[in-house]
């Protein structure tokens, strides 16, 4: 694989993926544009879909979980590793949906203590309950044990309308963890909100979950969902998410001070940017965003305060991918990769800047 032996050739400090995501950035830098070099099959196998990846765990690994859909049976999620030992993929955990349930779209984060979290959305075939999950592993991702839901709806009566979904968990620099998802409940309050991202946090490692927070959210028909948050270079945050309802699912985005507080609005839209965004904020303080709708990456120098497109996108032409985007490169590295669902396979497009 072209490339992938510089991939490797660094050695991991044990605790670089929890340093990484809770140390100060410096200043956004700018740089040039991303060039890609190389793609990686991660499994073509049952269909997969919703891939997400932990990069550079304290293991020293490359997890990547996603869901399988085998032709007549239940969803599966996934995890799988790569290492410098073993580059190509090998799958090493599973978490089978429980009997009358589908369960899928997981996403991983790891705690101070090298225990890995994972969400995932969870509902009855019959619609008649949704949660979130949350599970645990302490050995590197082989085992998983349950923890407790971020959220539940028991009330849902049959309704594919009052679901829980697309949850994402993100370690905060004093160690709590916020997850935020999107949120159907709502739709039946006064006012009504068809659809909010909301946030809750634990400072337990998942055991318990505090309040709702409404992270973005506006009554009648706007749907915002499918939420992403991140650490800027500034110390502040930024929430990514698309509204669909009354802005025919564009991406948005908003900032906050502490991650937990938010102004009662749906922010900014972010331009060319459409349909399940994702966004990471690189060491150099650079900021991406990548989308499922037009599988573009904008690119933010300045914290935000203003957006261009990298040209040319990861995966050219493609569209409905659900991308998420990671700094795969070691400490200050210039390496990003980019998971995507493409042509019956979870892939991932490498490229330096």
């Amino acid at each position: 694989m072209q490339k992938f032996t510089q991939r490797w050739r660094v050695l991991l400090l044990p605790l670089f993926g929890f340093l990484f995501a809770c140390a100060p950035f410096a200043d956004a830098q700018a740089a040039g544009p991303i060039n890609w070099f190389t793609i990686s099959t991660v499994s073509s196998t049952n269909s997969p879909g919703w891939g997400r990846m932990l990069p550079w765990d304290q293991q020293g690994d490359n997890l990547v979980t996603y869901t399988e859909y085998p032709a007549g049976g239940s969803p599966i999620i996934r995890v799988a590793r790569s290492n410098p030992a073993n580059p190509t993929y090998t799958v090493i955990g599973w978490i089978p949906s429980p009997d009358g349930h589908i369960q899928e779209q997981s996403q991983m984060v790891q705690m101070p203590n090298g225990d890995i979290l994972m969400a995932m959305r969870n509902r009855q075939t019959d619609l008649n309950w949704y949660g979130l999950p949350i599970v645990k592993s302490t050995d590197g991702g082989y085992q998983w044990n349950f923890v407790s839901q971020l959220d539940t709806n028991p009330n849902s009566n049959g309704r594919f309308d009052r679901g829980l979904w697309e949850p994402f968990l993100y370690v905060l620099p004093n160690g709590c963890v916020a997850g935020f998802y999107a949120n159907e409940k709502h739709a039946d309050d006064n006012p009504s909100y068809s659809q909010i991202v909301s946030e809750r946090v634990s400072c337990d490692e998942g055991q318990t979950w505090g309040p709702e927070i409404y992270a973005a959210a506006e009554p009648g028909s706007a749907r915002p969902g499918m939420p992403g948050f991140a650490r800027m270079a500034n110390g502040q945050y930024i929430l990514v998410f698309e509204v669909c309802g009354t802005d025919n699912c564009n991406v948005h985005y908003k900032f906050s001070n502490d991650g937990t507080s938010w102004s009662n609005d749906l922010g900014y839209t972010l331009p060319n940017q459409q349909s399940g965004p994702y966004v990471t904020v690189l060491s150099s303080g650079r900021i991406l965003v990548s989308s499922g709708g037009t599988n573009q990456i904008s690119v933010s120098d300045d914290n935000g305060q203003s957006w261009y497109l990298n040209d040319p996108p990861a995966f050219q032409g493609a569209t409905d991918t659900w991308p998420a985007i990671y700094q795969t490169g070691y400490n200050h590295s210039n390496e990003v990769g980019v998971v995507v669902n493409i042509d019956g396979a979870i892939k991932i497009n490498f490229g330096n800047y």
